[in-house]
């Protein structure tokens, strides 16, 4: 990554995650773990609280061992964007994968109704909005595949969704960088550390207990039948292992660490912006992306500021670095903005995989035998994330099979161990791609 001009920062800058402002999280269980647990969870993000919910509601003694403290992970970090996408659309995987296909598409939109409806039931304040989400195109190359997906997902899907040409972008965003644009009405944004609050909450209320700080070395087989699961000085028997681990998936269950590139995402945060000079930039509030390996994604926070993230580099990169080089690409999409001071910025890993699709199932565990996982959101976890639970905690109970997900072949990472080498090349091979628009 190229040095980039520092980027100007406010009087309150802070290297920091902006949802975390102003946001309590519930409290940890007290004490120390039961040393016996019908499940046991590993990592309380999304995924890993819903899980323990669903459990817990079911009457089963769930144990919740989260590494670090509560709130603190990507379940907190993200762009707070809950998107029903997978990285390929109904007829390409229709193609590859058959029936099969059409069921991992629907499974995405079954995540997001599930993210809507918990919302609702729950009365859930963590600023949502089904803002809609506008797609764009970086390169004139992608057009035509934005036109071809307005046609998947009316015709395929049946869903709301309009292409926009070059000349139409002015009503939905205030940039002349882009040569198009799909526009889709079930996207939405929200708030994600507010959110993950209140599911913490709804899990402890649940009966499920959850221990921050507490991370785990080793998992085995018990002599007694199921597992023991070692978290420093604790060890905790248990029928059950669920790992919800997402990006931070290592030597706990080595065969899914090989399949899983823990990949940097980096945000930044302006100043609050005058509401006249936030519409000049997206007029109707909606949730962007585009197009490019090296995305972008941006929205406006629910406190008015412009919120911009994506991958500057595959190589090892500081918050400091990427803030500086995402500020001169959000002037390059928005030069209005050009006064403008950053007040945050942050980072943290996404998981992502070689076949750019989510997985499920079951993962072995050295010394033999296996326990169930999920993980592989690409990016796009809100929504993904929190269905993984919901469907982890009915599966473990015996009611479902796992999602289908589960049936797809889940291919290593190649080279996984020289990753530090070799990515910093493969970064530069898509940049490559995304200059002439492949």
């Amino acid at each position: 990554m190229g040095q980039a001009p520092a980027a100007p920062l406010g009087r309150d800058f802070s290297p920091s995650v902006l949802w975390h402002f102003g946001v309590e999280v519930p409290f940890a269980s007290a004490g120390d773990p039961p040393r016996e647990a019908d499940v046991v969870v590993v990592g309380a993000g999304y995924a890993g609280v819903r899980a323990a919910t669903g459990l817990a509601a079911r009457g089963k003694q769930v144990v919740v061992l989260e590494a670090d403290d509560l709130g603190t992970g990507a379940s907190t970090r993200n762009g707070g964007m809950v998107i029903p996408e997978l990285k390929a659309g109904p007829r390409a995987l229709a193609r590859r994968y058959g029936p099969l296909g059409r069921e991992l598409v629907d499974s995405v939109f079954s995540a997001f109704n599930l993210v809507e409806n918990l919302i609702a039931e729950n009365n859930i304040d963590c600023d949502y909005h089904r803002f809609g989400g506008l797609l764009l195109a970086h390169h004139r190359s992608q057009v035509a595949h934005l036109q071809e997906e307005v046609i998947e997902w009316r015709d395929d899907l049946g869903e709301e969704a309009q292409f926009l040409s070059r000349s139409e972008l002015s009503t939905e965003i205030g940039s002349d960088k882009y040569f198009g644009g799909l526009l889709v009405s079930r996207t939405g944004g929200l708030q994600p550390a507010k959110y993950h609050a209140a599911l913490v909450d709804l899990a402890l209320k649940a009966g499920a207990q959850i221990f921050d700080r507490k991370r785990v070395t080793s998992i085995a087989q018990d002599p007694r039948g199921g597992y023991q699961v070692k978290a420093g000085s604790t060890v905790i028997r248990a029928d059950e292992v669920f790992l919800a681990t997402n990006a931070y998936a290592d030597a706990i269950a080595p065969e899914l660490a090989k399949r899983v590139l823990p990949m940097g995402s980096f945000i930044i945060a302006t100043e609050v912006l005058d509401p006249e000079l936030a519409a000049s930039c997206i007029p109707n509030g909606r949730m962007v992306y585009d197009t490019k390996n090296f995305l972008f994604y941006w929205r406006i926070s629910p406190d008015g500021r412009m919120v911009f993230g994506g991958r500057t580099s595959l190589a090892t990169t500081t918050v400091a670095e990427a803030q500086d080089v995402l500020y001169q690409k959000l002037l390059s999409v928005h030069p209005q903005l050009v006064s403008t001071n950053l007040e945050y910025a942050w980072g943290g890993n996404v998981a992502i995989t070689f076949d750019r699709l989510p997985h499920c199932g079951r993962t072995p565990i050295p010394g033999g035998g296996s326990v169930a996982f999920a993980t592989g959101c690409n990016g796009t976890g809100v929504a993904l994330a929190t269905w993984f639970g919901d469907q982890a905690a009915s599966w473990l109970s015996g009611e479902i099979a796992p999602p289908p997900f589960s049936q797809l072949p889940f291919p290593k990472v190649p080279l996984v161990s020289l990753r530090n080498w070799y990515l910093p090349v493969v970064g530069q091979y898509f940049h490559w791609r995304d200059q002439i628009g492949r």
